[in-house]
């Protein structure tokens, strides 16, 4: 049974970095995509374009041969508020792009002074990691580091999939008063002698409702740890058998 749970887990692993092999192609961002973000002042971790294939009623950035780009929405009523931004942008290589904001302009009577708190202020949005997933595109913020980007959303999804199969593993808890990563990791002990976590690495987490989710590379491994910040345990996740 562990070696078909071994054998499962590499063609998981395979299939997710095939995916993200796969997504790894050049995009040419140039042209209109309808976002829900108003790129260079919504406050969000990163952007979501989804590319138009019809005249778009909604919220789009145009992303224009010359370098610069729009974003903005309709408006819908004349006495409301509508913003708009434009800048520039620079691909970085084929999976980078940075962009700068340098013009925001607000429309619509109920605007009061937003006007004069935000238009006309540039700012450096750093550079963004081009995912490509269908027919849509995540621009994620990057420090440039395209083996980083990747390892990221290969994390990513590795989590993403726990998250639907976390039923399929058994916990052995043990109490914790840590509230940090790598203290709320080293409470975590082996019950069952199965696991080496004399060398481990989180590589990634993330946040649930219910608490944390720690993903552990030792050596080529993978292990999880799930934290219970109500009943403030933590467990390594065991795959049934």
């Amino acid at each position: 049974m562990a070696k078909i749970f071994r054998k499962n887990k590499i063609l998981l692993y395979l299939g997710l970095f095939l995916s993200i092999s796969a997504s790894a192609q050049v995009v040419n961002i140039e042209g209109e995509w309808g976002t829900k973000d108003i790129i260079g002042y919504s406050n969000v971790f990163e952007f979501s374009l989804i590319k138009e294939k019809q005249p778009n009623k909604g919220r789009s950035v145009i992303f224009s041969l010359d370098g610069t780009f729009s974003c903005g929405e309709p408006m819908i009523c004349p006495n409301g508020c509508s913003v708009y931004t434009s800048g520039s942008y620079t691909m970085v290589d084929n999976d980078h792009v940075r962009m700068t904001v340098e013009n925001v302009r607000f429309v619509g009577f109920y605007c009061g002074n937003l006007r004069t708190q935000q238009e006309n202020k540039s700012k450096d949005l750093g550079v963004f990691y081009i995912y490509k997933e269908g027919d849509a595109v995540r621009l994620i913020p990057s420090n440039g580091d395209l083996q980083g980007d990747r390892d990221k959303m290969l994390y990513t999804q590795m989590l993403d999939s726990f998250g639907k199969e976390w039923k399929s593993y058994e916990y052995v808890w043990d109490e914790t008063t840590a509230d940090q990563g790598e203290e709320i990791v080293k409470d975590c002990k082996d019950r069952r002698k199965q696991r080496d976590l004399s060398n481990y690495k989180i590589v990634f987490s993330k946040n649930e409702s219910y608490g944390d989710i720690f993903l552990l590379r030792e050596n080529e491994n993978y292990h999880y740890v799930v934290y219970n910040a109500v009943s403030k345990k933590v467990s390594l996740a065991y795959p049934k058998k």
